[in-house]
């Protein structure tokens, strides 16, 4: 079993383009002598990803293997957009790939946990249970919250698990704003003008047209998980501050990631509403614990709403939230 991206998988969206990465992988298990594999992560969904690389390279690493992956990404490309605009193509998919080979992991999320721990529609806030209970219950009935769980109320944990300790989340933030978003950025503006360079020939547009929608839904998805690093840097930094000036500094910073994260959920409703494209996975039937529900636009902008109305607590995690009791009962008194 193996994962086929950087990293476990990049749930919920579809159609990302990690060719080369993907072909290496195949390469290596085959030359191990491997011939049963199975994936593990990244939702497929060929119906809606029409100009993704990725089947071209399962083909090509199964079928015909003699064949060099410069070979198989110029032939996808031209198939997709002519020979014109082919090595165009191929250097977009490059690029892409490029910069999530840079992406930093963030444990659990970029696992199997991203839609579980409703890391899209969730509010960031510094004291998430400053939030009452049924303003929080549109996500938190959804995800993997049990009552006693660390994962209501601290971003870095779930049940016994330490995920994003407070040194790692600020590393992580880093690594995401040198080389991560920067990398997208370019993406993007480069992606905007070949579709504006390609409007003459629609066919070919509506390639560069469906990878710039999927560079942006991936932007959101690593601007959410950036927040997430972010938060459990300066909220845990400063509980555990011992000066007044270190605590008002992560208190500056974490409203600031709240910014940030303000500004990436509104490119996500305007791109969930405004493109053609299907970027992920929704469900037509209802929000689950693996699955946003294709009420997703609306869910986001109550978390904005949220976060703006709880933006100013101050940081505060319950540490002992292990000791609570199921609700409606009480821990038995000892002598």
């Amino acid at each position: 079993t193996f994962s086929a991206g950087p990293v476990m998988n990049h749930e919920p969206l579809l159609g990302i383009p990690y060719a080369r990465l993907l072909h290496r992988k195949l390469t290596a298990m085959r030359k191990l002598g491997l011939n049963r594999i199975s994936a593990l992560g990244g939702l497929a969904n060929t119906a809606v990803t029409p100009y993704w690389p990725n089947p071209a390279v399962l083909r090509a690493a199964q079928f015909t293997p003699q064949r060099s992956i410069d070979s198989v990404l110029h032939d996808t490309a031209q198939r997709f957009v002519g020979d014109t605009h082919a090595a165009a193509l191929v250097d977009a998919w490059d690029r892409f790939e490029e910069a999530l080979s840079w992406q930093p992991p963030v444990p659990l999320f970029t696992g199997f946990g991203f839609c579980w721990q409703r890391t899209f529609d969730r509010p960031y806030v510094p004291d998430i249970e400053a939030i009452p209970e049924a303003e929080r219950a549109y996500y938190e009935r959804l995800g993997c919250f049990q009552h006693n769980n660390p994962g209501i109320n601290d971003l870095g944990k779930d049940v016994l698990f330490d995920l994003v300790p407070q040194a790692y989340g600020a590393l992580a933030t880093q690594r995401f704003d040198r080389n991560v978003f920067p990398r997208l950025a370019r993406l993007l503006r480069d992606l905007a003008k070949l579709q504006a360079k390609t409007a003459g020939t629609p066919a070919v547009q509506a390639v560069f047209t469906d990878l710039l929608d999927r560079a942006r839904a991936y932007r959101a998805w690593c601007g959410s998980l950036r927040t997430v690093c972010a938060w459990c840097a300066h909220v845990h930094g400063y509980l555990n501050s011992p000066s007044a000036a270190a605590r008002r500094r992560h208190e500056r910073q974490l409203q600031d990631a709240i910014d940030f994260e303000l500004a990436n959920t509104a490119d996500l409703i305007a791109l969930l509403e405004g493109a053609s494209t299907e970027v992920m996975a929704l469900s037509a039937t209802a929000n689950n614990t693996f699955f946003y529900g294709e009420n997703l636009p609306a869910l986001l902008r109550e978390k904005i709403r949220l976060m703006k109305k709880y933006r100013h607590h101050r940081p505060r995690v319950d540490r002992d939230i292990l000791w609570r009791p199921i609700p409606g009962s009480q821990w038995p008194k000892f002598d």
